[in-house]
């Protein structure tokens, strides 16, 4: 396959007799397997999704709610009016198991170190309905946990709680990277701000082989380092659940939602959030809306 090519900006060093040329910033091309798509898709059922290596989950199964359903048709493609492309992960409830629905959308499992990069738009309140449960809005990567405490598994998570959970009672932002769990144990080490991020948002994760760092709007987040580094590949996923149904006693039908703009990887290569966006906006600018050589 062709590797990915993109543009980024790179300040040259300055040299004798040539300081107005090293005052200029200059396109440097960014070379390498990249997957980058703009979730420009007709609908849940677009056959594409399915081409360019995307699962949608159906049926019932954690996280979340035990009983609850997780629903393709919950995931949703729209177009602003300039044009660009959106994808919006429903959840809703009335306050019991069988009332509650959730969505989420994963890639192939191929996906190790590098640039890890999606726009968010989180959402602190219904888009109708009442609100307080305690929901969950992710971009994240993940290998399977082959049994208990096993060592291979991976986990790299943004987790978004707008109304709290998890013995957090407000809005909160987590990072959290894993290196296992069981029934009874979790081995990992998590970041949390506790504050509101309603509205859009630029997150970017990327792995070496020292750390994992989690950037926010540019802003560097949290930092995490062995032993809570991958060990294996994973897929990519975003996913809108609830934890419990603690939050309100509510049993009016409400529902809420998460949209991503495009999300972003290149393997092997860290890039900053500001590379990140010059990729991305090359990506846009040369009309390219997926684009996958991992």
């Amino acid at each position: 396959m062709l590797a990915a090519t993109g543009l980024v900006c790179a300040t040259l060093t300055a040299l004798p007799g040539k300081a107005d040329a090293a005052r200029a910033a200059v396109a440097q091309p960014v070379v390498g397997q990249a997957l980058f798509d703009d979730f420009n898709y007709a609908g849940y059922t677009d056959p594409q999704l399915t081409q360019h290596g995307w699962t949608l989950k159906s049926g019932q199964g954690g996280p979340g709610v035990p009983g609850a359903t997780w629903r393709p048709s919950y995931i949703t493609f729209t177009t602003e009016s300039g044009g660009n492309s959106l994808m919006t992960l429903r959840a809703s409830s009335s306050g019991t198991a069988s009332t509650t629905s959730e969505s989420e959308i994963h890639t192939q499992r191929k996906f190790f170190r590098g640039t890890y990069a999606a726009r968010v738009r989180f959402s602190d309140t219904p888009a109708a309905g009442p609100d307080g449960d305690h929901m969950v809005q992710t971009f994240f990567t993940i290998s399977p946990l082959n049994f208990p405490l096993d060592p291979d598994y991976s986990e790299l998570d943004f987790e978004y709680l707008p109304n709290g959970g998890w013995g957090i009672p407000s809005s909160a932002l987590l990072a959290t990277s894993w290196e296992t769990y069981s029934d009874t144990q979790e081995v990992n080490i998590s970041t949390q701000e506790r504050a509101g991020f309603d509205g859009w948002h630029n997150l970017v994760i990327t792995v070496d082989t020292a750390s994992v760092n989690y950037y926010i709007d540019g802003r560097l987040f949290a930092s995490h380092g062995e032993p809570y580094l991958p060990e294996t590949s994973m897929d990519i996923r975003f996913n809108h659940w609830l934890i419990d149904l603690l939050g309100t006693t509510s049993k009016r039908s409400r529902s809420y939602e998460e949209t991503v703009d495009y999300v972003y990887h290149l393997k092997d290569q860290v890039l900053t959030p500001a590379e990140v966006q010059g990729v991305v906006g090359d990506f846009r600018a040369r009309g390219v809306t997926f684009e996958d050589t991992v």
